[in-house]
């Protein structure tokens, strides 16, 4: 199968992220299965037009990402400019499928039956979601401006875009129950044709973790071993970084917070852990990849403090294959990982005291965290693997094809 795939920035721009690393990974396995893929991506700040990396091509095309009003019309505009680019291709060699990672494929989406391609897309969350994660954050004069200018982009991507590239696809992929309930409020797409595939991860990368939480260490008041707090995120308000420094700072001593990651609002949360006495409870890591962390540092407990509605996040599936007790607030998809009960807490969303009780009973009994920690890594390896997501991708590309 040759398959075209378009998305907004890979890993060879400056600040991708997650979005970016699931797409490269879903793009190399696809190769490693004999399948031809090809990435077109805006170049941006990139040197290259093109480049080749694990068998997968990158084509990059010189056009302006930004602009929404009349960007059919811009010469420069990246729904023309791909276009182009992608006809061309195509016209020297067919394509059997394009993978959309949301609304990049969109002017292919437009004219697929003219190009006689199939498209399938995906959607890690909605334009609602977005706007209502904005509101939540609102915390000064500035956000309190932008709010007009988010209002405008958000009535044309909610009555506009999201609606056309999501009902003129052939098939939706969303990433979670709670993406696809969303959509299917929003866009009015039927029901069958959203499919719900997790994103995955290659379990072999904590093959060699050895599950955590065995019980036999770490209780609230120990002072010689203290419980492990683990948050990883970009160090900013919507992520919950001042969230889960208000949460901690009235905790027993016999705990480290570990915050691991880059953002905005860094150096003001440093300050925050100063104010609150903090300093020797909490350490201040910067980027650090996940699974190293968490083989050198061996939390106990994985906390999600998040103020966003995500599609679902990758965090917590990577916590949950290394063994760890997640608490979490119930958004988004969070609830797609994260079962009460059995695999972490799930907390109401704002709800700082209960989040803070929960944490307190993981803290103080270790086998409990071993209990839910085992079951975590249970849940993960039975539905979030690699090879499993892979499998349904395949799946649902075959049918699209009848």
């Amino acid at each position: 199968m040759k398959i075209a795939v378009f998305i907004k920035s890979t890993t060879f721009h400056k600040g991708y992220g997650g979005l970016e690393v699931q797409n490269k990974t879903i793009c190399e396995e696809l190769v490693k299965r004999g399948h031809t893929v090809i990435v077109f991506s805006p170049r941006k700040e990139l040197e290259c037009s093109e480049r080749e990396e694990n068998g997968v091509k990158y084509i990059f095309i010189n056009a302006s990402y930004r602009g929404y009003l009349f960007s059919s019309l811009k010469v420069d505009s990246w729904y023309k400019r791909s276009l182009e680019v992608f006809t061309d291709y195509h016209n020297k060699e067919s394509f059997d499928l394009v993978l959309s990672q949301s609304s990049s494929a969109e002017s292919i989406i437009e004219n697929k039956n003219f190009l006689g391609v199939k498209v399938v897309s995906i959607s890690h969350g909605t334009a609602a979601s977005e706007y209502l994660t904005f509101i939540k954050n609102v915390s000064g004069l500035k956000d309190i401006l932008w709010l007009f200018r988010n209002t405008q982009y958000f009535l044309r991507q909610y009555f506009g875009r999201q609606r056309r590239f999501i009902n003129h696809s052939n098939r939706i992929i969303a990433v979670s129950n709670y993406v696809k309930k969303a959509l299917v409020e929003e866009t009015f797409v039927p029901e069958d044709k959203v499919s719900v595939i997790h994103n995955g991860i290659d379990s072999a990368d904590y093959s060699n973790v050895v599950l955590l939480n065995q019980g036999t260490k770490n209780t609230l008041g120990d002072a010689k071993s203290k419980v492990q707090i683990y948050f990883l995120g970009r160090i900013e308000r919507s992520k919950g970084i001042f969230t889960i420094l208000d949460i901690v700072k009235d905790l027993e001593s016999g705990f480290v917070l570990h915050i691991v990651g880059d953002g905005p609002n860094l150096e003001e949360a440093r300050d925050k852990a100063r104010v609150l006495g903090l300093s020797d409870d909490v350490i201040f890591h910067g980027k650090c990849i996940h699974k190293d962390f968490i083989k050198l540092y061996k939390p106990d407990i994985f906390v999600f403090p998040t103020k966003r509605i995500e599609g679902f996040p990758m965090v917590l599936v990577e916590s949950m294959f290394a063994g760890l007790p997640v608490v979490a607030f119930n958004m988004g998809g969070v609830s797609d990982a994260v079962e009460d009960g059995k695999t972490g807490y799930l907390v109401k969303e704002g709800d700082t005291k209960e989040f803070k009780k929960r944490l307190i009973e993981l803290m103080s009994d270790p086998s409990l965290r071993f209990i839910l920690g085992k079951n975590a890594k249970e849940k993960a390896e039975n539905e979030f693997r690699l090879d499993k997501m892979i499998d349904a991708y395949e799946g649902l590309f075959k049918e699209t094809l009848k």
